[in-house]
């Protein structure tokens, strides 16, 4: 969901950049010995897609990030720092901007400036007893990914009578995770990977292509052992790079015909992997998500924004769970639900929209949906009222197909409350066994809650 602007910070990561599938690793010779290179890159961006433009920049590489991983210094003394593999693709890239080379048997951790430069490498080699990365290794969590993934996606376009041009973009890498986009003779394709908590998202995306084809991208070949797929790139501007009123419009109105699509199917697309945001669910998960909340807010350490009291949690839940049961006994049929609907998932065609990103479908009320696309549409172009309603009867005049305008009013009213909490009970770890208490989740647990507050308070005021 869209929760404001995010302040311009950067992130250090400290390079293991492999080639020859890991024979090689660039070490950079100091006064105070060996180290690894590091790199900035800006917070809350795409890491690998980050650190990938700035080797670009830095070594005039074409490198392939793997896999992060973090290593603390082993007397305590110094804190944890975070490490990311790389490889290049290209045999002797690397050799061009550092031509000496020495064997990693000739490596010895008193020529290392930091121990924990050492220790990385040895992890990323292999070469301990704890091995990168600490849990299962995925598919792609060792040199030699990229070659992997290459070739399986020149074989999938070979019997097309395509070619992979030898360009690529990474967006997005991990152990169990891939999104690259691969240039052809013949448009793009994308190849995406993923793994746990998005294990589901293969199966729901094979699901909903089936089910509804020209609102999504097509597929061209999948490989299940890899939880991978192909899909041809969408011809179209994404949203986030529109700024004509038409162009939202018409995500508005493409929103509203796939769901209207999608009312008989919703028990397919539950089985598919889908979330259940139907309003019965949510009532029961009510009690425990506030009794959580009460315990974070009692927990902030700061004055501002300043803490709910428990009573108004009370408050709070009742007046949304008397929404969530309003909604309930009301006309308004389940549909699909886009939990992670943002103008980057979202491609503006021709005629109509296609969707992307399927990790966080669910089923239940389809104006959730809409809060979310409403959300960023109010950052795009403000609060002005003529915008906001030419965008949102673009929604609606779809649904006058199938609802009265009653129960389309009682949706829109309860919605801005009800949508939140939709998000936040299935996308957020907010149960303590999913939660860090010292991460940034419990203080956007509680900014989520405030805002549920604000507007439980315009819909359903206090007596």
């Amino acid at each position: 969901m869209a929760m404001g602007a995010t302040q311009h910070q950067n992130d250090s990561w400290r390079i293991l950049l492999f080639a020859r599938n890991g024979a090689e690793v660039l070490v950079l010779k100091r006064p105070r010995g060996l180290c690894l290179p590091v790199l900035q890159i800006p917070r809350h961006e795409r890491v690998a897609a980050a650190l990938n433009l700035e080797m670009k920049r830095t070594w005039n590489l074409e490198t392939f990030c793997i896999a992060p991983f973090s290593v603390a210094h082993p007397d305590q003394t110094s804190g944890v720092v975070h490490y990311y593999l790389v490889e290049v693709p290209g045999c002797e890239d690397l050799r061009r901007i550092a031509p000496k080379t020495m064997t990693l048997d000739a490596l010895k951790a008193e020529a290392v400036s930091d121990v924990r430069d050492y220790l990385a490498i040895r992890r990323a080699m292999k070469l301990d007893a704890v091995h990168l990365p600490p849990e299962q290794p995925g598919p792609f969590s060792e040199c030699g990914a990229f070659q992997q993934i290459s070739a399986w996606v020149e074989e999938q376009l070979q019997p097309r009578g395509r070619k992979w041009d030898r360009t690529f973009h990474q967006l997005h890498a991990g152990q169990s995770f891939a999104l690259i986009r691969f240039g052809t003779n013949d448009g793009a394709v994308w190849f995406k990977a993923t793994g746990g908590p998005n294990q589901r998202e293969l199966a729901i995306t094979k699901h909903l292509s089936a089910l509804f084809p020209k609102f999504m991208p097509e597929i061209v070949s999948v490989r299940s052992d890899w939880n991978a797929w192909l899909t041809n790139q969408v011809a179209g501007t994404s949203l986030d790079c529109a700024r004509d009123l038409d162009a939202w419009c018409c995500a508005a109105s493409s929103l509203a015909e796939l769901q209207v699509a999608s009312v008989g199917h919703t028990s397919s697309i539950l089985r598919a992997g889908a979330h259940n945001t139907r309003a019965t669910v949510l009532l029961g998960k009510a009690g425990p998500f506030f009794a959580e909340i009460e315990s974070l807010m009692d927990r902030q350490t700061k004055s501002d924004p300043p803490r709910l009291c428990r009573s108004e949690i009370r408050c709070l839940k009742e007046r949304l769970t008397g929404a969530l049961g309003r909604m309930a006994s009301g006309a308004i049929p389940d549909t699909l639900n886009h939990l992670d609907l943002n103008p980057a998932n979202l491609i503006k065609g021709s005629s109509l929209c296609t969707f992307l990103d399927w990790a966080e479908a669910a089923v239940g009320n389809p104006f959730f949906s809409f809060e979310y696309l409403r959300q960023h549409f109010l950052q795009t172009f403000g609060r002005e009222p003529g915008a906001a309603n030419t965008f949102r009867q673009s929604y609606v005049n779809v649904w006058r197909e199938l609802l009265p305008d009653r129960a389309i009013e009682l949706g829109m009213e309860f919605t801005p409350l009800l949508a939140p909490f939709a998000y936040a009970v299935n996308t957020l770890p907010w149960k303590p066994c999913d939660r860090n208490a010292q991460s940034e989740s419990a203080g956007f647990l509680r900014s989520l809650t405030r805002r549920m507050y604000r507007e439980a308070e315009l819909i359903i005021p206090a007596a």
